[in-house]
């Protein structure tokens, strides 16, 4: 019987609100790997809520990671998501720099979501410094799943808005794959009126996969983490890229159904838990 493949999952971990490590670990562990989280920072609920309380944990990302370097741990992948500063982003590129060497030929998945803004407004963290040292982090990636708003903070461009054609969506991908990363997964595209849909291209196969949705209003907070860690635990488990792409969207379209039938908050997040046997 071979162990259980090693996932490092680098996030922030919110008590609270389905998001981030919360969501990332009972879907990666569904799916069988062994989620081995790091957390970027502490956070009683996510910041969603006009209260919270928060604590970085920048000074104690190194000697964290010095006792994963002791025990000689060897990843399938590396998941990243919130990141706080350019600090952190350096030292995140050190330990994904360190996986790829200890691993050799057995070449881990690096998957990077590049976590800076939604709705056309960066997060409070977001600085020119975390940007470009994002990416740095992007160019290391196998897999990058930014929203439209991440895109654009990417590739220095003005917001274009969440509702844009097939034709500029691909345009997008392509200018996102020139930064490094082998496939880009473009989230959360308004293209059509009702529908939500997820787009990525394969930079080696110069191919475009496009997979749509019912849009659920409202769109809820933590639902791309839901996605991206789906879409990470299928790549991981040897599907193709449509076939992931369509696993992850199906089963984030169900949970927020579910979630908006139910009246929650858009600040709770996604009700997932009920379909995690579907994984």
């Amino acid at each position: 019987m071979k162990k259980t493949p090693l996932v490092a999952a680098i996030n922030d971990l919110s008590g609270y609100g389905h998001c981030s490590l919360t969501v990332v670990m009972p879907i990666l562990s569904v799916m069988g790997f062994q989620c081995c989280p790091l957390p970027t920072a502490i956070l009683s609920n996510h910041t969603g809520y006009e209260s919270y309380f928060f604590q970085d944990y920048t000074e104690h990302l190194t000697e964290y990671l010095a006792e994963w370097q002791k025990l000689e741990l060897n990843f399938a992948a590396v998941y990243t998501g919130f990141l706080g500063s350019e600090k952190q982003a350096d030292i995140v590129g050190a330990f994904i720099r360190d996986v790829k060497k200890r691993a050799g030929e057995n070449k881990p998945l690096i998957f990077v979501d590049p976590v800076l803004g939604d709705n056309g407004k960066p997060y409070i963290t977001c600085t020119p410094e975390i940007c470009e040292s994002m990416k740095e982090l992007v160019r290391q990636a196998d897999v990058i799943t930014p929203n439209i708003t991440e895109a654009c903070l990417l590739l220095d461009k003005e917001y274009c808005g969440e509702r844009i054609d097939e034709t500029a969506a691909l345009k997008l991908v392509k200018e996102l794959a020139s930064l490094g990363s082998g496939q880009v997964v473009l989230t959360g595209v308004r293209s059509k009126a009702g529908m939500l849909a997820n787009l990525a291209f394969d930079a080696s196969q110069n191919h475009f996969y496009w997979v749509e949705e019912p849009a659920v209003e409202p769109y809820y907070n933590g639902a791309g983490d839901v996605f991206s860690a789906v879409l990470c635990g299928s790549l991981l488990a040897g599907l193709d890229m449509q076939s992931a792409l369509e696993k992850s969207a199906f089963f984030v379209y169900l949970a927020a159904k579910d979630t908006a039938a139910a009246g929650a908050s858009i600040r709770d997040g996604v009700m997932f838990e009920k379909y995690l046997k579907m994984l």
